[in-house]
């Protein structure tokens, strides 16, 4: 689903007075995703568009994974989402919680924010990004509405995904360097980035797959996570494509 067709759907709740305690919104964390939750955000507070986009809102709460281990511990569920969303709205009106890759949620956090999503006090709502749905709680996905947004890695097709995921299992960094090559040079110069976000995206779903399986241990298998991410934002910055994925190939463990 396209975010403008998500948001009409979304918005037309909200005027309606029938949105959902939780809004489960599935595509890429920092893209998608995130535009959509601002716009219902701007939808909720109309007033308050700077304050959104800096994330200032005092009504506004938003929780993200910390530390090298990109997780998020039962101790900052608690300080920094269930107790804040519990207390009375600065305007009052609407409270809103964020959770910016709700997988990264250890089963604890999970457990924490759980009862707070099933017992939201009036006009509360939650709003957790995702890539990885498979890996949240399904308690936590049964209490709230999905909404899948298109995934930037259909850009590729499926043979080329299934291609990067065998040089992945295989750790094949000269083949996955010239994997990249070629999909970048296949393009037109402005649509590198996209190739760079579909190429890492494709693996970061390997990667995932890996820990919904439960084949590696919870602190190896985000560090996987985190490797992969690591290096999406070093290719970003133009650090040479061999040394980004060997160093990436180099920390991952495969499951």
């Amino acid at each position: 689903m396209e975010v403008d067709s998500a948001y009409s759907l979304i918005a037309r709740a909200i005027d309606a007075g029938q949105t959902a305690n939780g809004y489960l919104i599935v595509g890429d964390v920092r893209g998608n995703a995130s535009e959509l939750a601002e716009r219902i955000l701007k939808k909720l507070f109309p007033l308050a568009g700077e304050q959104i986009e800096n994330r200032t809102h005092p009504d506004v709460v938003w929780l993200e994974p910390e530390g090298k281990s990109r997780i998020i511990k039962v101790e900052s569920m608690r300080e920094k989402l269930v107790e804040p969303m519990n207390s009375t709205s600065f305007g009052g009106g609407w409270k809103v919680g964020v959770v910016c890759g709700a997988d990264r949620m250890r089963e604890e956090a999970a457990n924490a924010f759980l009862k707070t999503l099933e017992e939201p006090t009036p006009k509360t709502m939650f709003l957790l990004l995702t890539d990885a749905p498979d890996a949240i709680l399904p308690t936590i996905v049964s209490r709230t509405q999905r909404v899948e947004l298109e995934v930037s890695g259909d850009f590729l097709d499926p043979e080329t995904m299934d291609e990067i995921v065998r040089m992945v299992r295989e750790k094949d960094v000269y083949g996955l360097v010239g994997m990249l090559k070629e999909l970048k040079e296949a393009e037109e110069p402005e649509n590198e980035a996209i190739v760079k976000k579909a190429f890492f995206g494709a693996i970061m779903r390997e990667v995932r797959n890996w820990m919904v399986r439960g084949r590696l241990e919870d602190f190896q298998a985000f560090r996987n996570v985190e490797a992969v991410e690591t290096a999406y934002r070093q290719c970003e910055r133009m650090i040479g494509d061999d040394a980004v994925i060997s160093q990436m190939m180099d920390r991952l463990v495969c499951g």
